[in-house]
């Protein structure tokens, strides 16, 4: 393992955004905390410089093993990625064993994008793959593979029509769901959008269940075991032949897979060791984590142990809707969920001072609130609030009324987000006022620097012209009809977004850039893809990657 790995290490326990961790972490208790402390002597590493996050492979001693059996190839994991891979090998001929360690399937993301689709020709979208892949670069400053940028701008549109059609197949509509009625005027700003997403659904809304593909996984005959747990990858010399699970029954068992085994197990979001250790600046923008529960980077270690490298630049995926209590700062513990947090309104810091363009991609606010006092905000808005939601003409699952193509919005309405709002009204983190000095006052920030800000942003707005930040006319909405509201806000996490770094042929690649013969990664486990943002303004950019270059790791691992 390179040396860079276990410098890693070193980020553990330094700083308050590692002692707020294991709070911030939802079903984690204080875990991440205390292990961060504890780590703070050894920077973070144990006595033989190997992190303390990634630990010792385990040993697990032949007289234990229950059995052997052998496939083909062997999925680990059944969430997004893993389903078309397992469905895909099948296609192709191989013998297939899918395993998962919960109880049933994580389901299908609800939004999968695409590039070239027959629904966005059907839509007149057209979307040149080299403006969206220079787009999504700027994002990583390049610190990314491009050749996979470029893979799944060109290979994702079979990917999800292939899905497309399983599903209609089976009886669901399938849509664009992120059409764009955006002038060019209007994209020339901060927050460009792309009309990637796609969805399939049910009863007007979008469909996040695997009963399409573990359906059409089954008939292809794919053998799909749950409640099974991976515990480490097997090499044959220098090439990975299968692997260590334990069943559903807790016994060891050994796969051997012929042609490869595929890793999908969903990154480390629930993971507070390897979060407070590779992540630590990510710990401080957000409160709430909604990781898929058995995303503890289970599939990330079994790699590495296997001789695979890491992403040098760790990335998770933050949306801008988690609110506190006005007695919280961000890092501390919060449920709830402000589903309008992602509107551009006006937003101050705990001074009562704006300080960054709010129409901006869902992340942007809280990386600038990472230089703010409690790297926390406030998000105003007055009475008239529903119509500005409609002027905004925000995308993606930002979204709370139809797309202009009529297709349903791929989360939560407007009448949703109301019931939200009054939520966190009845429970004091959403606060009210006649005024804005009372607002002020019951945010816990200074009233009259607030009011002052009040003041310049109406004044700007009545101009259509924000000279402090540039925000876009159309995005500009007042403060000056009570009652007006506020919310302190920070993010919530839903993944991590680095892994293994990974060849086009979706293979893990070692510390020296080379592939490790018979592993393939998927999913959030794997990396090469994403870099110090995720582009949330290409809506389903991650599940349409997921899906499409699962796919493509079944395909090239059955037909090795």
């Amino acid at each position: 393992m390179r040396e860079t790995i276990s410098r890693r290490g070193f980020l553990a326990g330094t700083g308050a955004a590692a002692v707020l961790a294991g709070a911030a972490l939802s079903g984690c208790g204080n875990q991440a905390a205390q292990s961060a402390s504890g780590d703070a002597g050894q920077a973070g590493k144990t006595s033989d410089s190997t992190p303390s996050w990634l630990g010792a492979e385990p040993e697990i001693a032949e007289k234990d093993i229950a059995g052997t059996e052998s496939c083909d190839v062997l999925v680990i994991g059944c969430g997004t990625s893993g389903l078309f891979a397992a469905c895909s090998a099948a296609e192709n001929g191989a013998k297939v064993i899918a395993v998962e360690k919960g109880a049933a399937g994580v389901g299908i993301r609800g939004t999968l994008g695409s590039v070239g689709t027959k629904w966005q020709a059907e839509n007149g979208t057209d979307i040149k793959a080299t403006d969206i892949c220079h787009d999504i670069a700027r994002y990583s400053a390049s610190s990314v593979n491009g050749a996979l940028t470029r893979l799944w701008a060109t290979e994702s549109a079979e990917t999800v029509e292939w899905y497309g059609d399983l599903c209609v197949k089976a009886g669901r509509e399938f849509v664009l769901c992120s059409d764009n009625d955006l002038s060019d005027e209007e994209q020339s700003g901060f927050y460009r959008h792309w009309a990637t997403g796609h969805a399939a659904v049910v009863d007007g809304k979008t469909a996040e269940d695997d009963a399409v593909l573990t359906n059409y996984a089954t008939e292809q005959g794919v053998d799909l075991r749950y409640s099974t747990e991976m515990i480490k990858l097997v090499k044959d010399g220098d090439r990975v032949s299968g692997a260590i699970i334990k069943d559903s029954e807790g016994a060891f068992k050994q796969i051997d897979a012929a042609k490869g085994v595929i890793v999908c197990t969903g990154g480390y979001a629930q993971n507070p060791d390897m979060l407070s250790a590779l992540q630590p600046d990510t710990l401080r923008i957000f409160s709430f984590n909604s990781g898929m529960p058995n995303a503890i980077g289970s599939g990330i270690k079994a790699c590495i142990w296997a001789g695979a490298d890491f992403d040098s630049t760790h990335t998770s995926m933050l949306f801008d809707r988690c609110p506190l209590r006005p007695d919280q700062i961000a890092g501390e513990p919060s449920d709830g969920m402000f589903w309008m947090g992602s509107q551009p309104w006006l937003k101050v810091n705990l001074e009562g001072n704006r300080f960054a363009d709010e129409s901006a991609p869902y992340d942007f606010i809280l990386h600038a609130s990472a230089t703010q006092p409690g790297h926390t905000y406030c998000t105003i808005f007055d009475s008239n609030y529903v119509d500005y939601i409609y002027q905004f003409k925000t995308q993606g699952c930002s979204r709370m009324f139809p797309f202009e193509n009529g297709a349903p919005v791929s989360a939560i309405t407007l009448e949703m987000a109301q019931g939200m709002n009054q939520g966190l009204l009845e429970s004091g983190m959403m606060q009210q006022a006649d005024t804005v000095e009372e607002l002020a006052d019951k945010l816990h920030i200074p009233s009259d620097a607030f009011a002052a800000t009040v003041k310049r942003y109406n004044a700007m707005v009545a101009a259509g012209d924000d000279r402090d930040f540039g925000k876009e006319a159309f995005r500009l909405s007042p403060v000056d009809t009570p009652p007006f509201y506020g919310i302190r806000q920070t993010g919530y996490m839903l993944c991590t977004m680095d892994g293994i770094p990974i060849d086009t042929d979706m293979r893990a690649l070692d510390p020296d850039g080379k592939p490790i013969e018979g592993l393939f990664v998927g999913g959030n486990d794997s990396g090469s893809f994403f870099s110090h943002s995720y582009p949330d303004l290409v809506p389903g950019l991650a599940a349409g990657r997921s899906a499409t270059f699962g796919r493509r790791a079944g395909r090239i691992a059955a037909t090795a």
